[in-house]
């Protein structure tokens, strides 16, 4: 039987009745009420373990679809500039289907402002692993130095091809491998603590509304269970219409970890769906450790995808890891005798920026931990499988040379 994973209450302002998903190779969609254009819409997001059944009569089955998720992440996006909360639905690169509803506007549908037109209801579950080091892990363009400062024309033949055959085995996981697919009843997240309450609810005989008055929530019988209507009114900030971005902010004000900063709307947002979704890519128990990301692609690390990644540690006497942590493939590359340092590299997942870090030039802080066998086994792949001909290499860049060469001689002429 399927179970639920995850759920997010969201809201979002539709244009011209058309709205993506972000993270997907879906095209965009349009609400089936035509005679609407511009509209809030309160949206329910689940992510399921495999295919659920119908939702409960009080919703209308509206479409269908399958599609590709890039990192595993998604969010509802409009046509300008509005944008929904981040939601796992589970492992990058896998095939997922989805199931929309549609569900006329309720009582405390409104998920900011206490209006909506219209209800939706998003089902995600994962159908199929369809990893392919070819399509999904291409390396850069060719680049050779001053190729692209002088924009240097290179022949088709002479930018990265893809392999005339496999060198591995493509890995091919299932979905009961990934973290993001196994429920964790003591996960640090709403859906977490909603199980939790109901074990001890079940326990003692009770329901779980009951449960939270408690414990001094003011909420009524059969009232839906979310972040705003389970959090007691002195745990709530008030600042932010949005609850989960109000509620995270109250959360951090009563740790003061947020007393020194002055953050704006967007940056909690992210800072809240980073760290909810990094907790739940994690295992119970789960060690996570900081790395540097460094050179291209390190301002886009998405959460849920793994890669290697490089760094400077102390060579501690008797090979003691620095933080216990990059122990996946973990390789010394180089040693510095005079400050006794080793360069080493590893694979590692990622779960989010680390905003307490800050970053140079083009490096980036993540939190990360060490890659599970199965995220791996898709890295170690696609290193074989790109894996470059040295005399093939050295061959274009001598036809790069001499690109160059030439047309810096060109600019110099110019210039007389």
């Amino acid at each position: 039987m399927a179970q639920l994973l995850r759920r997010l209450d969201d809201e979002i302002y539709v244009e011209y009745n058309r709205f993506g998903l972000s993270g997907t190779d879906l095209p965009s969609w349009g609400s089936p009420t035509d005679e609407i254009y511009h509209f809030v819409a309160a949206v329910r997001l689940e992510s399921w373990d495999a295919e659920p059944g119908t939702a409960d009569a009080s919703w209308t089955p509206v479409s269908s679809a399958t599609f590709v998720a890039e990192s595993g992440v998604v969010a509802i996006a409009s046509m300008a500039d509005g944008r929904g909360h981040d939601f796992l639905i589970g492992p990058p690169r896998f095939e997922y289907g989805v199931d929309m509803y549609l569900r006329e506007p309720e009582p405390g549908d409104g998920h900011g402002t206490g209006k909506s037109d219209e209800t939706w209801l998003l089902r995600f579950w994962p159908i199929r692993d369809v990893f392919d080091p070819i399509t999904h892990a291409a390396p850069f363009t060719y680049i050779a130095r001053g190729v692209l400062y002088y924009s240097i024309d290179l022949e088709p033949e002479q930018l990265v091809q893809p392999p005339a055959r496999r060198k591995v085995p493509v890995p091919v996981s299932a979905a009961a491998d990934w973290a993001s697919l196994c429920p964790d009843p003591d996960l640090d997240t709403f859906d977490g603590r909603l199980r939790r309450w109901r074990r001890k609810a079940e326990d003692r005989g009770v329901t779980v509304h009951e449960l939270l008055r408690e414990a001094g929530v003011d909420i009524a019988d059969g009232a839906d269970l979310t972040p705003a209507s389970c959090t007691p009114p002195q745990a709530r900030a008030g600042r932010f219409k949005d609850p989960l971005i109000d509620r995270y902010y109250a959360e951090q004000a009563q740790r003061r970890s947020l007393s020194k900063q002055d953050l704006g709307e967007d940056q909690l947002r992210e800072y809240a769906d980073g760290e909810r979704i990094a907790k739940e890519l994690c295992r119970g128990g789960t060690h996570t450790f900081s790395v540097p990301v460094e050179g291209r692609g390190a301002l886009y690390a998405p959460a849920g995808v793994s890669r290697r990644v490089w760094r400077w540690e102390d060579d501690m006497l008797g090979g003691e890891l620095m933080d216990d942590g990059l122990r996946v493939d973990r390789q010394i590359l180089a040693r510095n005798p005079w400050t006794r340092q080793i360069l080493v590299s590893g694979i590692v997942t990622v779960l989010r920026r680390d905003h307490g870090r800050r970053g140079y030039d083009d490096t980036v802080w993540y939190v990360v931990r060490d890659a599970e066998p199965h995220e791996a086994a898709r890295v170690l792949c696609a290193e074989a499988t790109w894996e470059e001909d040295q005399d093939r290499r050295r061959a274009l860049d001598e036809v790069a040379r001499e690109k160059l060469i030439d047309l810096r001689a060109t600019y110099r002429s110019r210039e007389r």
